[in-house]
């Protein structure tokens, strides 16, 4: 009945663990270098912020894997991610008006408009 929703919890699931969450959780300056970032000489708070981010990504994941299951009973998530495209792409929009970050972050303003594109159009229905 929610196939979709479903397969969009699980494909987000992976995809974000994969390219962001577990990266930044493990080694966010190798992350950071890889995506085109220049990393600074001091890393202490830069590695602490990317550890965070990416504890919160793998907390996401987790809980997108447990909500596959029944789309309509965790449907909050579907709001919580319409939430975070928003907010990315509004700190990803900020970056790229003020020059201050690598192409890569630049394509990621698609990238998280379109989480939230999809989190309202699979918005699951009351079954």
């Amino acid at each position: 009945m929610h196939t979709l929703s479903a397969v969009f919890l699980l494909g987000g699931a992976v995809f974000f663990a994969a390219l962001f969450g577990i990266p930044l959780l493990v080694a966010p300056m190798a992350w950071a270098k890889r995506v085109g970032w220049r990393i600074p000489e001091e890393r202490s708070l830069a590695n602490y912020l990317g550890r965070s981010l990416g504890g919160v990504i793998v907390a996401i994941v987790l809980v997108a894997f447990e909500a596959a299951k029944d789309p309509w009973q965790n449907r909050i998530l579907f709001d919580l991610t319409f939430w975070i495209g928003l907010f990315m792409v509004g700190v990803h929009g900020y970056g790229w008006i003020r020059k201050n970050q690598p192409l890569l972050e630049h394509l990621e303003i698609f990238l998280y408009g379109g989480l939230s594109v999809f989190s309202w159009v699979l918005y699951p229905s009351p079954p």
